[in-house]
This record gives C-alpha cells, sequence and structure tokens, in this order.
C-alpha cells in the first residue's frame, strides 16, 4: 500500500511533472525515500533536483512552471526551509506562476510542547504566514483523509488567476499508508471561460469590419496554444503584433510582424503604434494593468477608435485600458472563434489598412540609439552581441538594470524565448528560474543577470553544474547596484558600489567555464567560441555603470501620474 507521500509523487507525474526542486531535510524524508520507485515498465519517474538553497529551489519551480505551462514543484523543511522560500514565492504570487510548495513539519504530539521547528499554531503559524501569498496554505496533521488535502489544493490550480498554493504535511502523515486516490485535473482544467455569446458576436464585428487591427498580447495569453493560433492569423492578415513586458516573447519577435514590447524599457515601434499611429482597432489580448505593462498608467493606450479588451481574468477585466470594450473570455477560445469568423476571407481582403499601417510603422526604429562614448561597455551592446550569437536560445533576464536593456534590445527567434520577473523584481531569481527552464525545455539557455543578483543567488549555478544542464550565465558587472545608483545620485557612494569580484574564479570553482570580456568584440569572440557548447558557462562581463536604461517614456509618464494623482488630491 502505497503512503501519503508516494501518493502525492505519482499524482505529480500523472500531471505531467517531471521533476521537483528541493532542499533535503528530516521532515521530508518520506518524499526522499520515495520518488526512485519506477513506473511498470521501468521508467524513472519525477525525480528530485537538489539546490543550493529553498530560495534557489523555489525559483527553479516557478521558471519551470512558467516553461512547462503546468505547476512547478518545491519541496523544504517546514519552518526555516519554507522561510527561505518566502521570497520567491512572494515573486511567483505577484506574476500568477502555478508554484507548489510541498513540505513536512513536526510529528503530531510534538506541538504546545516547545518543539524545535514547530511550525504550528502553536509555534510560527506558517500556514497564517504564507495564506496572503497563496490561493490555499493548508498544513496536515491527520491521516484520516491526508489526500482530500492533497485534492483540495490541486483544484487551487486550475482556477484563474493561478496563485502558488502551499500543502504541509506533518512527518508521521506523509510516511502513512493511504487508500484515498488523488484527483486528475485535466477534466478541471479542460474547462475555460466562455464567452457570452451575444458579446462575442458584437464584438468580432466590430473587429471585422476595421479598416485596421493591431493586437497587444499579455500574459494570460502567453499560453502553446494561443501563440500558434495568434501567428497564423498575424500571417494570413498582415495583423501586427505587440507585447506587454510581462509577455516578452509570446509573439516571436523576429516575425516581421512584431512592433516588440509596450510598456517599461519598451520597443520605440510598439509605443508609436499603440500611443500614437493607433489602427482603427486595437485588441489587448490577455493583458494584465500592470505600472510597467502600461508604462505607468500611459493614458494614450485607449486613444483608438475601438479599444476592446479580452481577457479570461475577472480580476483585470475592464483595467487594462480605462474606457475600453471589455469581453471576459478564455483567450484560445476567443482567437479560434475569431479565426472562423474570418474564414471567408481571402489573405489580404479582411483589415485592408493593415499593409500601410505596417508600412507606416516600419518607418519608426525598433530601438534606442546606443551611445557611442561610454568608457566601458554599454550594456545595450552586450545584449545586442548574445542575441546575435546566442538567439536560437531561450533567455530568463534577471532584476535590474541588466533587464532593462534586455527587454529592448534582446529579440525572440523562438517560441516563448524570454522569461522574467515582472511585478515584484526579486534579484538573483534568474539563476534559479534559468535552471527551472532547462528542465521543462531541456533546450540550451541564456541567463542575463547582474553582479548584485549574483552576490545573492548566484551559487545556483553550481546546481546547474551538478545537473549538466546547458546554460551560458551572462553576469553583467557594473561594480554597482545599478538601479539604485541611477535613481538616488545623491547616495553616498558605499550605498550602491560593489567591490569588484572575479566571477571567472567563482564559476571555475563551482566547475564551470568561466570568461571575462570587457569589449563588444571580446565578447563577440567568446560567444562565437562557445555558442554551440554543451554544459555550464558563465560571462563575466564588464560594463559600463553610467549607461541610461533605455525606459525613458516610462519615466515620463511615471511622472505625469504621479502629478496627475497630486492634482486630484488637491
Amino acid at each position: 500500500m502505497p503512503n501519503v507521500a508516494r501518493v502525492i509523487l505519482d499524482s505529480l507525474w500523472d500531471e505531467g511533472v517531471s521533476a521537483f526542486f528541493m532542499v533535503p531535510g528530516k521532515m521530508i524524508n518520506a518524499f526522499m525515500s520515495n520518488y526512485r520507485d519506477a513506473d511498470r515498465e521501468g521508467n524513472p519517474r519525477i525525480a528530485p533536483v537538489i539546490a543550493a538553497n529553498e530560495g534557489g529551489a523555489t525559483a527553479m519551480a516557478d521558471g519551470y512552471a512558467r516553461a512547462a505551462e503546468r505547476p512547478g514543484v518545491v519541496m523544504a523543511l517546514d519552518g526555516p526551509g519554507v522561510a527561505n522560500s518566502v521570497g520567491i514565492l512572494i515573486n511567483a504570487s505577484a506574476d500568477r506562476s502555478p508554484v507548489i510548495l510541498l513540505s513536512g513539519h513536526i510529528p503530531r504530539g510534538f506541538d504546545a510542547h516547545d518543539a524545535l521547528q514547530d511550525v504550528t499554531p502553536t509555534g510560527i503559524d506558517m500556514a497564517a504566514v504564507l495564506e496572503p501569498v497563496t490561493s490555499s496554505s493548508l498544513q496536515v496533521r491527520s491521516d484520516e483523509h491526508p489526500i482530500r488535502y492533497w485534492n483540495r489544493t490541486l483544484k487551487k490550480l486550475v482556477e484563474h488567476p493561478t496563485r502558488p498554493v502551499y500543502l504541509s504535511y506533518a512527518a508521521d502523515v506523509l510516511a502513512a499508508d493511504s487508500t484515498e486516490s488523488a484527483i486528475s485535473t485535466s477534466a478541471l482544467s479542460a474547462s475555460r471561460t466562455t464567452c457570452d455569446q451575444q458579446e462575442l458576436d458584437g464584438v468580432l464585428a466590430t473587429i471585422n469590419a476595421s479598416e485596421s487591427v493591431s493586437v497587444l498580447i499579455g500574459s494570460h495569453a502567453n499560453k502553446r496554444d494561443v501563440r500558434n493560433m495568434l501567428t497564423r492569423l498575424s500571417g494570413t492578415h498582415d495583423i501586427l503584433v505587440g507585447s506587454t513586458v510581462d509577455a516578452k516573447g509570446a509573439f516571436t519577435e523576429s516575425h516581421p510582424n512584431s512592433v516588440g514590447v509596450f510598456g517599461y524599457s519598451a520597443n520605440l515601434r510598439a509605443t508609436e503604434l499603440f500611443t500614437r499611429q493607433t489602427p482603427e482597432t486595437v485588441l489587448f489580448l490577455g493583458c494584465r494593468p500592470t505600472q510597467f505593462n502600461t508604462s505607468a498608467y500611459d493614458a494614450r493606450l485607449s486613444s483608438a477608435r475601438n479599444v476592446i479588451e479580452v481577457t479570461s481574468s475577472v480580476e483585470d477585466i475592464g483595467n487594462f485600458a480605462p474606457g475600453s470594450r471589455t469581453l471576459l473570455c478564455d483567450e484560445a477560445l476567443f482567437l479560434e472563434r475569431w479565426e472562423a469568423s474570418l474564414a471567408g476571407n481571402p489573405a489580404g481582403e479582411a483589415f485592408p489598412g493593415n499593409a500601410a499601417l505596417r508600412e507606416r510603422a516600419e518607418r519608426t526604429p525598433l530601438w534606442e540609439p546606443i551611445p557611442e562614448d561610454t568608457e566601458a561597455m554599454h550594456p545595450a551592446r552586450a545584449v545586442l552581441s548574445l542575441n546575435t550569437w546566442l538567439k536560437d536560445r531561450w533567455c530568463v533576464a534577471d532584476m535590474g538594470n541588466h533587464r532593462s536593456f534586455a527587454t529592448h534590445y534582446w529579440t525572440t527567434h523562438i517560441d516563448a524565448g524570454f522569461y522574467s520577473s515582472t511585478n515584484m523584481g526579486v534579484m538573483g531569481w534568474a539563476f534559479g528560474a534559468g535552471i527551472g527552464v532547462s528542465f521543462a525545455r531541456e533546450e540550451p539557455g541564456l541567463v542575463m543577470s547582474g553582479d548584485g543578483c549574483a552576490l545573492m543567488n548566484g551559487i545556483e549555478i553550481q546546481t546547474a553544474v551538478r545537473y549538466r544542464r546547458n546554460i551560458i550565465f551572462a553576469i553583467f558587472d557594473n561594480a554597482g547596484y545599478g538601479a539604485t545608483h541611477m535613481n538616488n545620485r545623491q547616495n553616498l557612494p558605499e550605498l550602491s558600489l560593489l567591490p569588484d569580484h572575479d566571477w571567472v574564479k567563482f564559476a571555475e570553482s563551482v566547475g564551470a567555464e568561466g570568461f571575462r570580456v570587457t569589449s563588444a568584440d571580446e565578447l563577440d569572440a567568446v560567444a562565437e567560441k562557445i555558442k554551440d557548447s554543451d554544459g555550464v558557462h558563465v560571462l563575466h562581463i564588464i560594463v559600463d555603470r553610467d549607461s541610461g536604461t533605455p525606459a525613458q517614456s516610462y519615466r515620463e509618464n511615471l511622472k505625469s501620474f504621479a502629478r496627475s494623482r497630486k492634482a486630484s488630491n488637491a
């Protein structure tokens, strides 16, 4: 008879989860002693990845969830292990990533005895701590029906929008035999937010009668079937497509109809299209109304004749572009109906103004110009060099100035080719997230991070080495906390500057191969050398600290928004 831990592991395997990420601990021994079991055909089951710390393991689960489009699982000893996970779990919650945090805690009978690492209500009530950042926060201290708690947790993962979940079992309950069965979420996840037919028909009639139409795709629509349909529609009907910051890469940016990113560090072409040279109809598809996505709530987003917002999230409906026409609908279902409604229109017949709109858009440069007079290498030149040689790799960008340059200057050439933390921006997240992405995709990858981020979570490079990942870690070293340095020039230097570190020696100390580069030519030579190599490589890239980020329109809109708020409160 399987125990509770075995039932949960089998359930995860049946849900399509191939790996979980963890730091070992006594209270989760039941999970660790069960994972080696194989299925009837002798195939290995869900396998563990041992991280350097629980925060890194949680970032790996987050990256895995985003890339695999299914839950990412982190296991941790409750108490200190779960506490180490909280920062990254908050990050996942802000970005609505389906992360499962599983843990084990003190056995039954130890509560109310000042037990070591008591996380029950008689100690540090961890379920209460995590309740604000999860959709389900449960502790199980009974073996009467332990799998019911697991089933309740699984059901939360098919709610929309998705958020992380936390489930902790007493250690002896995890090891107890169970006759219960886990549910399958396949039937639950097949359900979609259905549209009101009359409203849907009205929206499609407005769109299809338009002279020209463009689409801005957001994170709710960043799903494989949606990406495929939108690419097909764009190609057939010459529809220009941009993405919000948190959905960069949802429409492959090397596609001739891509206008890049709108929002923070936006591409110039996307800003021009959605705020100045607007088509007759703008369709916002699955967009979240965050500050970064809206370029600090740019009021010009509502300037087209027809502004239509379609989203599956009732929380976000009507908030992305104030005054827009809104439709609550599953994004894939909407595109299916839209494509069907255009079936009688030959290519080029619908939206006759799209070709001219595209010609106008192409007159606007994609990128801000790069200054030539920087003392050290400009970060934008480093991004462009990496993009030249590593364009067929997926890319994960960390939080900091380098993230702004990556958002603006990196062009995705593959499906879902870019991942970043958007709404909380935990520094160092990308080291773990990149490893998680690599387990979900098993393709070569690139992680762009900074020296400040590397000081926080760069140790996870050794995890990548241990598990033979094919990842290049590019550490942009400006010898400082770049965003802090740029945002407050009056700071005392020691508040934002960092000492010089040798990231090549660090890489070598954990088994990776490292290269130090100080110019675009050197970076080109190294990137060309290692682009087809397997294994873990670290690029220590010396960049200019004082290069301004390509986010001027965002900064201007943020000031404008602040002034409008001040005036309204006067």
